[in-house]
């Protein structure tokens, strides 16, 4: 018995050590269905990488939190509000600024996009004011 444990006690010390946030298992329980583990996406889901290209852009942040699968997450909007934050920081490689808050996702949240896609492109396409 002793062997046995001294036997677990190795092989749980031979295991590799990762310290993840609760944004990145919100992530992954959340989104990484659809947008993957790596946030490529597929066909019919926008990859994540590809948020760079609205940051900064009139409307992007709401488009953000009004996507379906944002709105609809099954997360309070304090989580939300951090794995919004999360996301940013990691697909575009800036912090949003402001961060996005509770309260800004609860009301965001309330009118979710019927059409993100085509959102998504006016975003894109808009031309700075």
């Amino acid at each position: 018995m002793k062997a046995l444990l001294i036997a677990i006690g190795l092989l749980l010390l031979a295991l590799p050590a990762r310290a993840d946030s609760y944004q990145e298992h919100d992530y992954i329980l959340n989104c990484s269905g659809c947008h993957r583990m790596d946030g490529t996406g597929s066909k019919n889901v926008p990859s994540l990488h590809a948020m760079a290209e609205l940051r900064g852009k009139p409307g992007a942040r709401a488009y953000w939190a009004q996507v379906p699968g944002a709105a609809q997450a099954p997360l309070n909007d304090a989580r939300l509000a951090a794995l919004l934050n999360w996301l940013v920081q990691r697909f575009t490689g800036h912090s949003p600024s402001p961060l996005y808050t509770e309260g800004q996702v609860k009301r965001l949240r309330r009118t979710p996009l019927t059409d993100p896609v085509a959102r998504r492109v006016e975003i894109r396409d808009a031309i700075p004011r």
